[in-house]
């Protein structure tokens, strides 16, 4: 039912780069170092298992069988970091569960952010860049690159929902590149949310009072 595709590690790890020279620092810059590389794998490792986690999470509560999750795997003849699988999962919870991971994102993105602002490290960096911009490029590279894979979790959310590319394409960049303004000012009120049950899923902005 769930792929990450190889080519996201390498988009990935561009776009990463200019995310620890852009995230504000709160003291001089330091030099990059084995340390950072391995909080950096840390934080991707942990988005990448809370990602599947999620998709998990919702084939359970669905009643789907043999939910199954495994990482850094050979199927098919291509490499794939992250894979979810089940069998026989009830068509009305397949939408919740193609969005199941990107909402297990959106916690650990609150997460990382929450740490961000008590103490600024390269792994609170990574992992929220990672939970922000991650499905951002997944949805690129299955609107662009394999559009008719309904195993890509962008391609099954646009055939469950009938939206077109451009319009998936738009929710998900507001979502992230609010995620992104909200990290560089902590006053901004209004939080990007996905908000699902076994039958159903709502993209939200929530603004706490």
């Amino acid at each position: 039912m769930r792929i990450m595709d190889k080519i996201r590690p390498v988009v990935i790890a561009r776009g990463l780069m200019v995310c620890l020279f852009f995230v504000p620092q709160a003291e001089c810059a330091y030099a990059f170092d084995f340390e950072d590389a391995a909080a950096i794998g840390a934080a991707y490792t942990t988005h990448l298992f809370m990602h599947e986690m999620g998709h998990q999470v919702v084939a359970e509560e669905a009643g789907a069988d043999s939910p199954q999750m495994s990482f850094f795997t050979w199927k098919g003849g291509n490499f794939y970091p992250g894979l979810s699988t089940c069998k026989n999962i009830p068509q009305e919870s397949k939408l919740p569960y193609a969005v199941g991971g990107e909402r297990m994102a959106g916690f650990t993105f609150e997460y990382a952010l929450q740490s961000y602002h008590r103490k600024p490290t390269t792994y609170n960096k990574a992992l929220m860049f990672f939970s922000c911009a991650d499905f951002l490029a997944y949805t690129l590279l299955a609107n662009y690159v394999n559009p008719e894979n309904d195993m890509y979790d962008p391609n099954l959310i646009r055939q469950e929902t009938g939206l077109s590319k451009e319009v998936l394409l738009s929710l998900v960049m507001a979502k992230s590149f609010l995620n992104a303004y909200r990290v560089m000012n902590p006053d901004v009120r209004v939080i990007p949310m996905i908000w699902l049950d076994k039958e159903s899923s709502a993209f939200l902005f929530r603004i706490p009072f």
